[in-house]
């Protein structure tokens, strides 16, 4: 089963659908508390049932595909960090929920549960813990319950990685953020334009990479999205090709536990 309730919602239906004998896949933020996420913990180790998380901004991006592979193939060595910035645009017709942070998580469990999940996948990393985080409320004082920024710093067994996501896309972009990755190697690195060239290359899917080779750019426009059909396999044959269990929950675990120990930034 898929679902993509009001955040804080997910969670308990996951559990609810896992005690029904089937296999759940949430939308981020699928966990929006650590008490929430020790009850997905608890049940997916009862029942053997999966709890899915839905990272689109890796598992959906033609570019975030195709670096993993060239990760895997060690075109830039062992990588030793990763740097993601995510902004997002506010936009009209938001719901209530949206501005009230109990309902979402904050914004570090929500945009930055994305973040998480590709600084473990790129680095490697099966442990890891938060070194230090900051959120806040920088322009919408009329909605004291919403959070405009955050950055958050996290140490792996595999590497490191700085996340800084905000609500400051402003309407001059043509879509809704200029979300960008790099990637730390020790043989090279890669830069990922995800959704836009600002004043460059039209579309999205930019990468590019430099390496032992030079410099070059790669169109991933058309690379092949392989998660659907791999999480449909996984359901049937009880694999884990499409998303590792244990990462996509840890990854929930980096952004909640940043979001509870988070301090105000200075201009707060």
């Amino acid at each position: 089963m898929a679902g993509a309730p009001i955040p804080d919602l997910r969670a308990p239906l996951g559990v609810r659908v896992m005690r029904a004998g089937k296999d759940y896949l949430g939308d981020k933020p699928s966990i929006t508390s650590l008490a929430q996420l020790a009850e997905v913990r608890r049940t997916v180790a009862e029942t053997k049932r999966k709890f899915a998380i839905m990272y689109s901004e890796r598992l959906e991006v033609r570019a975030a595909v195709h670096a993993g592979d060239l990760v895997q193939q060690g075109q830039i060595g062992k990588v030793i960090q990763t740097v993601n910035l995510a902004p997002h645009r506010v936009g009209p017709g938001r719901p209530d929920w949206f501005w009230d942070k109990a309902r979402y998580g904050g914004i570090l469990t929500d945009i930055g549960s994305h973040q998480a999940d590709q600084f473990l996948f790129y680095t490697g990393s099966k442990r890891a813990q938060v070194v230090a985080s900051q959120t806040g409320n920088l322009n919408w004082k009329d909605k004291p319950k919403f959070e405009d920024f955050g950055d958050m710093v996290a140490t792996g067994d595999g590497g490191t990685g700085y996340i800084r996501v905000d609500w400051f896309t402003p309407d001059g972009l043509p879509t809704w953020g200029d979300g960008r990755l790099f990637i730390l190697g020790t043989e090279g690195y890669i830069e990922l334009r995800k959704y836009v060239d600002i004043a460059g290359r039209p579309g999205g899917n930019h990468l590019l990479i430099c390496d032992k080779k030079g410099v070059r750019y790669i169109d991933c426009s058309k690379v092949h999205l392989p998660f659907g059909p791999q999480f449909v396999a996984d359901i049937v044959e009880r694999t884990s090709v499409a998303q590792d269990q244990e990462q996509a929950l840890l990854a929930a675990e980096l952004v909640l536990t940043a979001q509870k120990n988070a301090k105000p930034p200075v201009l707060a």
